[in-house]
């Protein structure tokens, strides 16, 4: 996917996942920054595209559980149809705000954040917009990823991040939105009264608030058993980058990225200038049968039909600046897609 087509504890790994190793997709990427500047990054670690037309987000904040009557409709984020993730490859998506004008709770985000999207949901974060604000999450929110195999009917956990139904405290004893799980014991709460602005044990370690947690490579699937209270310890599972950092949305190392030519040719595809301004050149180690140019919603633009070639040049010169996806079709049947801005 591009760019605008506009994301544990020992105890919860020792408990056993229902998932296997690279089998589904999980976050890979979490982005909690200054403002709304709010991100996720999703990872499918499989050999095939991933429709996440029966994948949902739900925001669980300030301590709500499962069962809580406070999971509204506009703390979950149902997936479109279409919205897909190619094999050994991510989707990054951000709040939907873009305005320049906008402030406080429709504040814009940045460009550079929107830069590396593929797409943007949920229109804002003010409630008055009575829409999805599942992305709309701080420091002190739990996440879970989950998808539908009977139409929406049930529900299986895929990926939770953080503990749901626990909410952490910060160094006054109180719960607040600035507040969020540490890398110490107990992990949700710091001692009453510590100064977290000094070097000491706890200095800076609001793992979930103001920080970018990138999934270490070692991690190979979700959690899908929720963690108990006090044992969510994001070191397990993610490294720390500092606030508003964008620069690695867009990729992900993962033990899970051994790729064959014959399972995943897109990942030994070539496509470049990417972003481009006139001609786009696409060599391919396997023989290619068809190249589509689509819209970000779907709408076929273009169709090529080739004669199983390896190499290939196409005009964009015609197209308004934005972004686009090449979907590419195999010889040996496989179609995938590839992420495409036209300058």
């Amino acid at each position: 996917m591009r760019k605008l087509f506009t994301i544990c504890s020992m105890a919860v790994l020792s408990a056993g996942l229902t998932a296997q190793n690279c089998s589904d997709v999980f976050i890979s990427e979490y982005v909690e920054g200054s403002g709304n500047n709010k991100a996720l990054e999703l990872y499918n670690p499989t050999n095939d595209p991933i429709d996440l037309g029966d994948y949902r987000l739900i925001r669980y904040d300030n301590g709500s559980d499962f069962g809580s009557e406070l999971v509204t409709p506009d703390k979950v984020l149902n997936f479109p149809a279409g919205f897909t993730v190619a094999a050994k490859d991510v989707v990054v998506f951000a709040v939907n705000l873009t305005n320049p004008a906008g402030t406080g709770q429709d504040q814009p985000i940045d460009p550079a954040l929107q830069a590396k999207t593929d797409t943007l949901f949920c229109n804002g974060c003010n409630p008055q917009t009575a829409d999805c604000r599942a992305m709309c999450f701080n420091g002190d929110d739990a996440l879970c990823l989950q998808k539908t195999t009977d139409g929406g009917t049930n529900w299986q956990n895929v990926d939770i991040f953080a503990s749901v139904g626990e909410r952490p405290s910060n160094n006054q004893g109180a719960f607040s939105p600035t507040a969020g799980w540490t890398s110490i014991a107990p992990y949700s709460s710091m001692p009453v009264n510590y100064d977290s602005n000094v070097d000491g044990p706890y200095f800076l370690q609001y793992w979930t608030q103001n920080q970018t947690l990138v999934r270490k490579p070692s991690v190979t699937q979700g959690v899908t058993v929720n963690p108990a209270p006090q044992t969510f310890n994001p070191s397990v599972e993610w490294d720390s980058i500092p606030e508003n950092t964008f620069d690695s949305l867009g990729t992900h190392t993962c033990d899970c990225n051994t790729l064959s030519l014959e399972d995943a040719p897109e990942a030994y595809t070539q496509m470049a200038p990417n972003p481009a301004k006139d001609v786009v050149n696409l060599r391919s180690e396997m023989p290619l049968v068809a190249m589509r140019l689509r819209s970000l919603n779907g709408a076929l633009i273009r169709e090529l039909s080739l004669n199983q070639v390896t190499e290939l040049s196409f005009s964009v010169a015609d197209l308004a600046s934005g972004a686009y996806v090449v979907e590419l079709e195999w010889a040996n049947g496989k179609i995938a897609a590839k992420k495409l801005l036209r300058q």
